[in-house]
């Protein structure tokens, strides 16, 4: 019995989130075929925790231009977990679905009632964003008692209703999550 009494107290004692600080505020660099650049920000909701293992939700919203072809905004949401191994290097695994608005980067013309090119207006697309992400990094959290995690990586997902099809994209990320509300 003392034996289960003393499991017990050492595993509420082992790094498990306190109401306080579960919230952290996220920015980064979402590289589109990594070559076409953008930005996203968001927040990182912390729902379990302990000395290795972190399980989160992750709402961000973001955008990235792509010269020549089109602009795209997003908003996506995702839930994820991170493995802290050694040294505070971790690996986050995220699955997730969003939604997307693109816009033609460009003038785009259209043929008018006496076959002549004029110009037309910018068309704007809807799309589901199913996505998957694994990144690399540091966290600072475990050993060094750092609010801040330091991730790259890349995300994968699906672009859909693009010509009755599904289009795969991936993008190259690098971002940071910082904690808020450390007590």
């Amino acid at each position: 019995m003392t034996c289960l009494g003393t499991v017990l107290v050492s595993g509420q004692d082992s790094g498990e989130v306190s109401q306080e600080n579960r919230l952290a505020i996220k920015v980064g660099y979402y590289g589109d075929f990594v070559m076409h650049p953008g930005l996203t920000m968001g927040i990182d909701y912390t729902l379990y925790t302990n000395k290795w293992f972190n399980l989160h939700w992750d709402t961000e919203m973001g955008s990235y231009v792509h010269k020549w072809n089109n602009n795209a905004l997003f908003v996506q949401s995702s839930i994820g977990t991170r493995f802290t191994g050694p040294f505070s290097l971790c690996v986050d695994l995220n699955l997730g679905l969003g939604y997307m608005l693109t816009t033609p980067n460009g003038d785009v013309y259209r043929v008018d009632e006496n076959d002549n090119l004029a110009l037309g207006s910018r068309p704007f697309q809807s799309h589901l964003k199913p996505t998957f992400s694994i990144l690399f990094g540091w966290n600072g959290e475990r050993k060094r008692d750092i609010p801040l995690i330091i991730q790259t990586g890349f995300e994968a997902y699906m672009q859909s209703a693009y010509n009755h099809t599904m289009l795969p994209h991936a993008a190259l990320r690098l971002g940071v999550i910082y904690r808020l509300d450390r007590k």
